[in-house]
């Protein structure tokens, strides 16, 4: 029996270890939203796929769809920059999609917001409005003519709707 292999490009938002050498990784694709896949004996030394999943990373993931979870088949690393305050507002930012989005569903919007934030350099309470907006809680046009003080009190009001 064979099976389909879906190639899509995504960031991994985390991971968890699972059984004796494998892990479970939550990413966001850009054709399936946020999938849970697992990536079997990714532990082990010999795994050749453990280089390339690192979180918060971003890539291109070959995934094949199981009974109950997606399997990770092959994954090939995008280098994104490397700027140390980037990757620790990328981090946060994307720990803020893992807790907004649930389930599978695709978001065009969504996606291209978190790859322009790779590509261009923004502040992260503007990096924040867009993806709120993406996902429906901020309508980003409001923002326009406001200073940042008056922009993280939007965002971080909108976040508090959120409920989360």
């Amino acid at each position: 029996m064979s099976y389909a292999v879906y190639s899509t490009r995504g960031f991994i938002l985390g991971s968890a270890p699972t059984g004796e050498a494998s892990k479970i990784y939550l990413i966001y694709t850009e054709d399936f939203g946020l999938v849970r896949a697992r990536a079997q004996s990714v532990r082990l030394l010999t795994s050749k796929l453990r280089y390339n999943l690192e979180d918060y990373s971003f890539g291109t993931f070959s995934l094949v769809r199981g009974r109950e979870i997606w399997r990770l088949t092959g994954t090939e690393k995008i280098d994104l920059p490397q700027k140390q305050k980037f990757s620790l507002v990328r981090a946060r930012v994307l720990n803020l999609v893992k807790r907004l989005v649930q389930g599978e569903e695709k978001n065009e919007k969504l996606f291209k917001t978190l790859l322009s934030v790779t590509e261009r350099e923004m502040s992260e309470p503007l990096i924040l409005a867009h993806i709120l907006d993406a996902l429906g809680y901020l309508n980003v046009e409001m923002l326009s003519g406001m200073n940042e003080k008056q922009m993280i009190q939007a965002v971080n009001k909108a976040l508090k709707e959120t409920h989360l």
